[in-house]
């Protein structure tokens, strides 16, 4: 996924985009209960709206981004 979400926040400028290491940062995956790897959450305005599991394909990163 690291390639693909690369891409898109090159060209996304509007959204901010985080990785995380769950192995390092094993709080933080616990808060967002991330429970596979890959997960993408989206957070506005500090509340989570939207969950992707799995990996995805470069067009559905931009749809979750904006959704």
């Amino acid at each position: 996924m690291r390639p693909v979400v690369s891409k898109v926040s090159e060209q996304e400028t509007d959204v901010d985009f985080y990785y995380v290491d769950v192995d390092q940062s094993s709080d933080l995956a616990s808060q967002f209960d991330v429970r596979s790897i890959p997960t993408m959450v989206l957070i506005k305005n500090g509340k989570e709206t939207n969950r992707s599991v799995g990996f995805i394909p470069e067009a559905k990163v931009k749809e979750f981004a904006h959704s």
